[in-house]
C-alpha cells in the first residue's frame, strides 16, 4: 500500500484504527466539543469519525503518518456539520414556561455551560478579528491545546513560523484591547 506501508492483514488494520484512536480521540474529543459544546454529541462526533475509519480502512491507511492527524480532523469537521445540521433540523424546543432551570435534561450545571459558551464566544470573537492564519493557529493552541510542534505539522510550517504568528497574535489582540480601554 501507498503511504504508511501498512499491510493489508485486517487484524492490522483494526490495531493501527485503534492506535491512532488511543493516540488522537483526546484531541479530536476537544475539537468536537467546540463545535456543539455538549459532551454527549462531541463524543458521538469522535465515535462516527472513528465508524468512517473502519468502514473505509484503506483510504486511513494510504494517509502518511505526519498528515494523519490533519485527516482526522478534517473527517471530524465533516462529521461534526452533518451532526449540527440534523440536530437543526431535527430539534423541537418545547413551549413551556417552567422557571426552574434544574429540569432540564441535558444540562448537568447550567451556570458550568454557561461559563463555557461565554468563554468560547468571548475568544472566538477576539480572534475573529485576526487574519486567518493568525486566528487558526490562535485557536488550534489556545482553545484545543495542540503543541507549537503539532501546529506546524498540521499547517506545514516551521515551529518558528508558529512561535512567530502567535507572537504577533498576541500584540494584535494587546492592541485591540488597549483601542477599546480594556487593558
Amino acid at each position: 500500500m501507498k503511504g504508511n506501508g501498512h499491510s493489508k492483514n485486517k487484524q492490522y488494520t483494526s490495531e493501527y484504527i485503534a492506535l491512532l484512536y488511543q493516540k488522537y480521540s483526546y484531541k479530536l474529543y476537544h475539537s468536537a466539543f467546540r463545535y456543539t459544546s455538549n459532551i454527549s454529541t462531541a463524543e458521538d462526533g469522535v465515535q462516527l469519525v472513528f465508524e468512517k475509519i473502519l468502514l473505509h480502512p484503506k483510504t486511513a491507511l494510504e494517509v502518511p503518518e505526519d498528515e494523519i492527524l490533519y485527516f482526522l480532523f478534517a473527517v471530524l469537521r465533516n462529521v461534526m456539520y452533518t451532526i449540527t445540521k440534523d440536530e437543526a433540523k431535527n430539534s423541537h424546543f418545547p413551549l413551556g414556561y417552567d422557571e426552574d432551570i434544574n429540569n432540564s435534561p441535558d444540562l448537568t450545571d447550567s451556570e458550568d455551560v454557561f461559563i463555557r459558551v461565554i468563554h468560547t464566544e468571548c475568544i472566538k470573537n477576539i480572534f475573529s478579528k485576526l487574519k486567518p492564519s493568525l486566528r487558526d493557529t490562535m485557536i488550534f493552541h489556545y482553545c484545543y491545546g495542540f503543541k507549537y510542534r503539532e501546529i506546524a505539522d498540521i499547517f506545514h510550517i516551521s515551529e518558528r513560523a508558529v512561535k512567530k504568528r502567535i507572537a504577533t497574535a498576541k500584540k494584535q489582540i494587546k492592541t485591540m484591547f488597549r483601542k477599546e480601554d480594556f487593558l
